[in-house]
């Protein structure tokens, strides 16, 4: 069996947004300020929160946008959801002036120089949780005027933060950085939907439900795939439950066809995962996590996520010279198999 701890660590550095990361957290800092000095919003009680895949510190490269969750503290049930987008979308066209699009219930900053785009989501205290839930804007009502919807986005920040402490591998954390690889499975395997948090919120229930305790990112990443895999078909017609809201189930974009085709190519690539991470020879193992991970994706040169130990060729064989491969937590024998 072969484990590749070195080349899951080298996995997880490649799909790591660094340079994403760094912009995103300057262009969440230009718009907090711009927003925290307006006396309105002052007044309305503003505390901005990161959510969102970057907040949640679960993203992969690229992140294209950031989301930030503006809590109105001291907003009242008077409070409109269309008069108070108006009013932000007037407060960020003021400070960045041609780049700023309302949407349905968000305004969005384009920051063409990070490549990124940033969306802020206003809410307001929801009456029957003041001091755990919120509302944000849903749809628009046919008198024109938006509605609210209850959402806790902080709840799975929340959660993200106890799971990666209660799950351990070596005394570090092992559940962000299995989500992390489940976000570029999807990404790879999955046509279009159910997008990134889908899977995030399968991952963290399979996490919940199976309490694993492997000694190996590899061994993780199988049993939680798996799951996943067994899990899908079940949702055809309603989502996974929501574990920030009490009897709630997440919601997807995806039709019935496109989470049946979702589960039909996890089953394949849970499958491949178990054959890499039971097979002996550790190139043929390696190409096989290899054709998994796939490459970095929306970058200007994609790279294979998982890179082949230097003792083996593209095919997935060993290279003629032989010698110790890097990465395994043993001398090679023979063909380059280990127990």
């Amino acid at each position: 069996m072969a484990t590749l701890a070195t080349q899951f660590k080298t996995a997880l550095s490649r799909i790591e947004p660094e340079v994403d990361a760094e912009n995103a957290a300057e262009a969440h800092k230009l718009v907090t300020a711009a927003l925290k000095a307006d006396g309105k919003l002052k007044n309305l009680g503003i505390s901005t929160f990161l959510i969102g895949s970057y907040g949640r510190q679960v993203s992969i490269k690229r992140v294209k946008d950031v989301d930030v969750f503006v809590r109105l503290e001291k907003a009242t049930d008077a409070l409109r959801p269309g008069e108070i987008l108006d009013h932000v979308t007037d407060v960020l066209e003021d400070a960045f002036p041609g780049k700023v699009t309302r949407q349905r219930r968000s305004v969005m900053i384009e920051f063409l120089d990070f490549g990124l785009s940033v969306d802020v989501v206003i809410a307001r205290p929801c009456v029957d949780h003041p001091a755990k839930h919120w509302q944000i804007p849903e749809k628009i009502e046919e008198d024109g005027r938006a509605s609210w919807i209850e959402t806790n986005p902080i709840k799975m920040s929340e959660l993200t933060t106890e799971a990666n402490g209660d799950f351990l591998l070596a005394g570090s954390g092992v559940y962000v950085p299995v989500v992390k690889l489940i976000r570029q499975i999807r990404r790879i395997w999955v046509e279009a939907q159910p997008g990134g948090y889908y899977f995030e919120v399968l991952t963290y229930h399979a996490f919940q439900d199976l309490q694993p305790t492997e000694n190996t990112v590899a061994g993780y990443l199988c049993v939680i795939l798996r799951e996943i895999a067994d899990r899908l078909p079940d949702y055809v017609t309603e989502g996974p439950a929501d574990p920030t809201l009490d009897e709630r189930t997440i919601t997807t974009k995806a039709t019935r066809k496109q989470i049946e085709a979702a589960a039909e190519r996890i089953a394949v690539a849970a499958q491949l995962a178990e054959d890499a991470r039971d097979d002996e020879d550790i190139c043929a193992s390696a190409l096989k996590w290899q054709k998994l991970l796939g490459k970095t994706q929306q970058t200007d040169e994609p790279e294979y996520v998982f890179a082949l130990p230097e003792a083996c060729d593209a095919d997935g064989t060993e290279k003629p010279t032989g010698g110790l491969v890097k990465g395994a937590p043993a001398v090679p024998a023979g063909r380059g198999r280990y127990a």
